[in-house]
């Protein structure tokens, strides 16, 4: 039943905000953030919520081409009867700058589709657009008399409203009428507009679902989206129609008395919500020793007992959990210490740091570091990561301080380069070119050895090929970012982030691949190639060496 509200209330805010100038992205962003303080989110995992977003989409698309169908039949005639392409060709160069202005916020910068700080004040800046309209005089302009300077405009507003909390159709209306277009004219060109910026959407977002997550299991039944897509699609019909009957009314500028309200009530819960060193977002209710006892005792205690439990059973319970845990990691590290590599006579290696268990090959020519299995199946984004930190999406954990692998390299004579530059322009990660070799040991006591790249499924290429095609390229030393807080102080990243070898361009990997590959979940360029990589949690070793210039 809670499932079954969660969707309606996902449909409905969609449906009201594709439409509304009150922003659909923005009212998304926030009653996602509001799912997972309260513990009820919707979907289990990130390829259910983009398959939600394509039907929701969807729906909406829908209502657009049933409300707008004498319009686009008009058009259609027009192309193959009266050869007549310039509201077309007018739709499509406003699409242009869309993309242009869009495509690089959302390909690189995904996560300020969360940010509720920017949400918050995109929402005041909506308001303010549609309070601009209060005392705007109307123009006479249609969709038939406007000029191509007027579609290129309103396209480039478009682009701009990829920010969430910065309504697409709010906008986009309002720079119709600063075009001096009519008001009730504005709105069509918006929402014509609105069918190829949705119908695009949906087809990157089914990519990366279809690409990503085919084996996934959903927690979402299939009637239970499409009851979200029939319910987002009649919404949004009935937002359509009441929004053109309220600009014929002139009559905009109420709608900006609800984002007025939403500003403030998304600032306090971006204020009151905060992110942990894995990026995992918490609110200060979740933070809460009481309140993370008790919850996290009820989940570790069995159905039958929970309502028989106390408060203060549950903090005993609640303690005797984490004691497990921290004695667990403590074996964990023990045991790491009595590991030796698999290499040729090891007790020669020099050793680094014994809580880190890394060495330094005698002729330095080599970095030793011990590891162990963490993914076998599904995207990647590292090939190594620190223990406790990414393993989701690496194939390797290792349980290293990132500066001392760093140091190690140094010590070697690798040469450091810069990590990836994204803006204003690309640049690859730079540095000396590194080889990755790991060893582990077979069922039968045997040592095997492999190159790093060899785990590494190269999607691009697999489908080009029609085989299944490993990754080629060795890493390089392009040295994790260091930034300053507020106090001037440095940081070196990948000792917050965990990030060791990376697949995606990130400026924390201490080591990255020299080419451009996204770091966009939609877009991700390797998967793990799992037929080759051994049972989880084997133990490895790796084998950093510099690579010889030709």
């Amino acid at each position: 039943m809670l499932q079954y509200i969660e969707m309606l209330i996902i449909a409905v805010a969609q449906g009201i905000g594709e439409f509304l100038p009150i922003s659909s992205s923005g009212h998304n962003a926030v009653i996602n953030h509001l799912f997972e303080r309260f513990g009820t989110p919707l979907a289990e995992d990130s390829a259910e919520f983009v398959k939600l977003n394509i039907l929701l989409h969807a729906g909406t698309l829908v209502a657009v081409l049933i409300v707008f169908r004498q319009r686009l039949a008009d058009i259609l005639t027009n192309i193959f009867f009266r050869r007549n392409l310039k509201l077309a060709l007018m739709i499509v160069s406003a699409t242009v700058p869309a993309v242009i202005v869009g495509y690089p916020i959302r390909k690189y910068f995904p996560e300020i589709q969360e940010n509720l700080f920017l949400i918050s004040g995109c929402f005041i800046i909506t308001g303010m657009l549609l309070i601009w309209t209060l005392k705007q005089p109307e123009g006479g302009k249609t969709t038939g008399t406007m000029t191509w300077a007027d579609a290129m405009f309103i396209g480039c507003v478009q682009g701009l409203a990829i920010l969430p909390g910065l309504s697409r159709s709010g906008t986009t209306i309002v720079a119709g009428l600063f075009r001096k277009l009519n008001r009730e004219e504005s709105a069509v060109f918006s929402f014509l507009l609105s069918i190829p910026v949705i119908a695009g959407g949906g087809a990157l977002e089914a990519k990366g679902l279809f690409k990503g997550a085919p084996q996934d299991t959903g927690t979402i039944p299939n009637w239970l989206m499409l009851t979200g897509m029939t319910a987002s699609c009649i919404v949004g019909i009935i937002s359509l129609l009441w929004l053109l009957d309220w600009l014929k009314k002139g009559k905009l500028w109420y709608f900006a008395v609800w984002v007025f309200v939403m500003a403030p009530l998304t600032l306090v819960l971006a204020l009151t919500t905060v992110e942990t060193a894995d990026g995992r977002r918490q609110t200060q209710a979740e933070i809460n020793p009481d309140q993370s006892s008790l919850s996290k005792a009820i989940e570790e205690t069995a159905p039958s007992d929970r309502l028989k439990m106390s408060r203060e059973e549950a903090m005993k319970e609640y303690e005797k959990i984490v004691a497990e845990e921290e004695a667990a990691e403590r074996a964990a590290i023990e045991e790491e210490k009595k590991r030796m590599p698999f290499v040729d006579e090891p007790e020669k290696l020099i050793l680094i740091d014994p809580n880190d268990r890394i060495w330094i090959t005698p002729d330095k020519k080599s970095v030793i570091v011990l590891g162990r299995i963490a993914l076998r199946e599904g995207l990647l984004e590292f090939f190594a990561c620190c223990v406790g930190t990414k393993e989701h999406e690496s194939v390797i954990s290792m349980r290293v301080k990132p500066f001392m692998l760093h140091a190690a390299l140094l010590a070697i004579g690798a040469e450091q380069g810069k990590p990836v530059q994204v803006m204003p322009k690309f640049i690859p990660p730079s540095g000396e070119e590194i080889e990755i070799l790991v060893r582990w040991k077979d069922d039968k006591g045997e040592i095997k050895e492999a190159l790093a790249q060899d785990w590494v499924l190269d999607e691009d290429a697999t489908e080009k090929n029609g085989t299944n095609t490993a990754m080629k390229s060795n890493w390089v030393f392009s040295g994790s970012m260091i930034y300053q807080d507020g106090e001037g102080k440095n940081h070196y990243m990948a000792d917050e982030t965990g990030e060791l070898f990376g697949l995606s361009n990130f400026v924390g990997a201490i080591l990255d691949v020299p080419f451009e590959s996204s770091a966009d979940n939609d877009d991700l360029l390797f998967t793990c190639f799992t037929e080759r990589i051994p049972e989880l949690y084997t133990p490895v070793t790796l084998i950093l060496t510099k690579v010889k210039s030709e």
